[in-house]
């Protein structure tokens, strides 16, 4: 499924200090208690905590802005995030209060539940030269960081903007990935579902 930002969903944080655009989700239509799987962009405007999501582990990587300080009350005690495209994982039920450096920021979140799914990400970047990436995981997203793609699969080719998403769902096993003009940047997401749904 090629999935754009008409397609994404724009809801308030769980703890109401923000705003969160969900652009997959897993089971569909799933609430911010409810889900297996979310993959989601951030809008943050200023300081103060991270909702909370215990029994959840989160990856986020910087879109836009100048970068943030997290801080843990769990080690490690803080981690600064100042560079496009670098992600950091943590556990969903750790205290954490983010500072920003300089205005607000836009992050991407990946996040599953640790009892039914594990996720494995990857920052891909792209030359107009196709790359192969072997897959593991039962579902693939493929999200066009900056530029635009061209990705061929076992069952179809797609062509993403900037800030599309490709969902596949069954378990392919080999993506080739290129980007649709000099370069492209692309973040590739794994997910493997630990318990039968």
């Amino acid at each position: 499924t090629l999935l754009t930002p008409d397609h994404y969903r724009v809801m308030p944080w769980k703890n109401g200090q923000g705003s969160t655009t969900e652009i997959a989700v897993h089971p569909p239509g799933a609430g911010l208690d409810e889900f297996t799987w979310r993959l989601s962009i951030a809008e943050i405007g200023q300081d103060g905590p991270f909702s909370a999501f215990p029994g959840v582990d989160r990856t986020i990587l910087l879109l836009v802005g100048a970068g943030m300080v997290l801080e843990f009350d769990e080690a490690p005690a803080h981690v600064l995030l100042e560079r496009r495209f670098v992600h950091f994982s943590f556990r969903g039920e750790w205290h954490t209060q983010c500072r920003l450096l300089d205005g607000p920021v836009r992050d991407v979140n990946v996040m599953t539940v640790r009892a039914r799914a594990r996720h494995r990400v990857e920052v891909l970047h792209l030359a107009e030269r196709p790359e192969r990436r072997a897959l593991a995981g039962d579902v693939t997203l493929l999200h066009a960081l900056e530029g635009g793609l061209r990705v061929h699969g076992p069952s179809g080719d797609w062509s993403l903007g900037p800030g599309d998403t490709l969902r596949l769902d069954d378990g392919a096993t080999e993506l080739t990935i290129g980007a649709a003009h000099a370069a492209a940047i692309a973040y590739l997401i794994e997910i493997a579902l630990t318990t039968p749904e």
